[in-house]
């Protein structure tokens, strides 16, 4: 296989989408087309669900796909929280510390791939976290008052738990190799 068709694989094609989409859906959420916002979240997301599968299925993985499929989801968390703050829908205290945390993931990210040659997986904590980010991103979005500012802190509480065992985890595969 050339090295072109193990970086233009499908799923990394919509990994790539994904990316595409999340500037787009910030502004949507600025100039208040919550509706098309939703729209393009939902095809977002939808890509977001098959991309792994597709990639398990044709034997597609590479360490591309392991970098950008998480690099989309923050990225389109990022630019929907940012747009939230322009709002004002959302306070700065959770951006500047989910924004720090992630920053924080993705240069330790790098350091342990240039050490090991191979992409550090995200986990299950890793996993739930996000989906509480979302929910509170989300509620923020169709304002559902109940869920916030509860979800908000929590999330950021599971974001820090999650960081943390994501260095521990991968400072044992730093220093063993």
């Amino acid at each position: 296989m050339t090295i072109f068709k193990k970086i233009w694989t499908l799923p990394n094609f919509l990994s790539l989408l994904r990316l595409i989409l999340a500037p787009l859906i910030g502004h949507l959420l600025y100039w208040n087309y919550s509706k098309y916002a939703i729209i393009v979240i939902m095809i977002a997301y939808f890509t977001d669900a098959i991309d792994g599968t597709i990639a398990r299925k044709l034997n597609q993985q590479s360490e591309l796909g392991k970098v950008l499929d998480p690099l989309a989801d923050k990225v389109m968390y990022a630019f929907i929280a940012l747009a939230l703050l322009f709002k004002g829908e959302l306070p700065l205290w959770f951006v500047i510390m989910y924004v720090v945390r992630d920053l924080l993931l993705l240069l330790g990210g790098l350091v342990i791939t240039r050490k090991v040659k191979s992409v550090p997986q995200s986990d299950l904590l890793g996993k739930v976290t996000a989906a509480v980010i979302a929910l509170s991103l989300f509620g923020l979005i169709f304002k559902v008052q109940i869920i916030n500012p509860y979800f908000l802190v929590l999330g950021l509480i599971l974001s820090y738990f999650s960081a943390f065992n994501y260095y521990k985890k991968n400072l044992k595969v730093y220093n063993k190799s």
